[in-house]
């Protein structure tokens, strides 16, 4: 497949992968309104073809920048290694859909799980025969500090710790804490646990920027590497060229 430029554009960040075939050269974030890809085109002159995916826009600024690049903008219409199960599937995020097709990559023919744990908490089922079913989606850990502190008139904001945590709290910021942290936690621990009822043999992975507080609190989880998205970009990018 040669070298290749895969872009990830989230709500908060936009980050890059370089891949000379399955490995990742450099890695990085970027801003998508500078100069930043420009600057990184010129040290990979031999990357001739990319994939985006956006949920936070920057779409149009990041293709004019790649110049001559042969770019494929990834979406519900793009070739996937899989099969999505609803019938409007234009609702189906770019992000879900890469990690669906990292899934396919790591684990093919058996049933994953795949909870991003980002700006918001998604669930995600990939089956053993390449059917993609999209599952819950919830407020991220920032998401509910901020939601508590913005909708009230009294509570502080706080941020995630890997503290530990307590169900009986001696101040507000560790009631606080403990509801977000604890909640996140049971929230998940619950999900797997019926997915887990329902798919046999079933491999839950756990990506996103604030998978790090979660580490050493779920059991039988596989906790992805940073380039996880990055890999199915890539993925989806090898299976669109094979077709």
């Amino acid at each position: 497949m040669g070298v290749v430029l895969t872009i990830d554009i989230g709500n908060t960040r936009a980050k890059y992968a370089v891949f000379n075939d399955e490995k990742v050269d450099d890695a990085g974030v970027f801003d998508p309104d500078g100069d930043d890809l420009a600057v990184l085109l010129s040290r990979y002159p031999s990357i001739k073809r990319g994939i985006i995916s956006s949920v936070g826009g920057h779409v149009e600024e990041c293709l004019s920048r790649c110049g001559s690049l042969e770019m494929v903008v990834l979406s519900d219409k793009t070739c996937l290694p899989f099969k999505i199960s609803l019938p409007n599937t234009s609702q189906i995020g770019a992000d879900r859909l890469a990690a669906m097709a990292s899934a396919a990559y790591f684990k093919p023919s058996k049933n994953v799980l795949v909870i991003d744990i980002g700006t918001c908490i998604t669930y995600d089922i990939l089956t053993d025969d390449g059917f993609y079913y999209p599952g819950p989606i919830s407020p991220g850990i920032n998401l509910r500090f901020k939601s508590m502190h913005e909708h009230t008139r009294l509570l502080p904001l706080c941020s995630p710790t890997n503290n530990e945590k307590h169900l009986i709290c001696k101040t507000t910021q560790e009631c606080l804490e403990a509801g977000v942290m604890l909640g996140v936690q049971y929230e998940m621990e619950l999900f797997i646990d019926s997915y887990s009822n329902i798919f046999n043999d079933l491999d839950v992975f756990l990506i996103g920027g604030d998978n790090i507080f979660f580490e050493n609190k779920l059991k039988n989880c596989i906790f992805a590497e940073s380039n996880f998205i990055f890999h199915g970009l890539r993925y989806i990018l090898d299976y669109n060229e094979n077709q």
